[in-house]
């Protein structure tokens, strides 16, 4: 184990939010909400953490089960450095995906289902007002 540096403050308190082992996740959202930050400041304190002051970070994101972590054991580290390469290799797809796209295809696209007055999505709310009177029968 290495010496360890002196965290600032903001970086103290998201590692302290963040709980040991997989079992029990927070998510950025919740990171967000605990902390009072925003959401780029919490994702470049998560870097931080693991890129400056190399404490390993565990994330997961499957849908049923998602979050990050401390990883207590070689099993957990290994399941978020796996989550992480799968997240790279997506990015990197998905670059290559961009470099080969056509600016124009986007743009025709653009065109083609451009927001007009007919398909906007509204939210239409009806609000009766009913005004009773009772007539005798005579």
């Amino acid at each position: 184990m290495e010496q360890l540096k002196e965290l600032p403050h903001r970086h103290q308190q998201i590692l302290a939010f963040i709980p040991n082992g997989s079992d029990a996740m927070i998510t950025r959202v919740e990171l967000v909400k605990l902390s009072g930050l925003s959401d780029r400041d919490v994702y470049q304190i998560l870097n931080d953490l693991t890129m400056k002051y190399d404490i390993p970070i565990g994330s997961s994101r499957d849908c049923n089960h998602y979050g990050y972590y401390i990883p207590m054991n070689e099993s957990e580290k290994n399941n978020g450095i796996r989550s992480l390469e799968e997240q790279g290799n997506t990015m990197l797809k998905r670059a290559e995906k961009v470099r080969d796209a056509d600016i124009e295809t986007a743009l025709a696209y653009k065109e083609k289902y451009k927001l007009s007055p007919t398909n906007i999505p509204v939210q239409t709310t009806l609000q009766f007002n009913y005004e009773r009177s009772v007539t005798p029968l005579n």
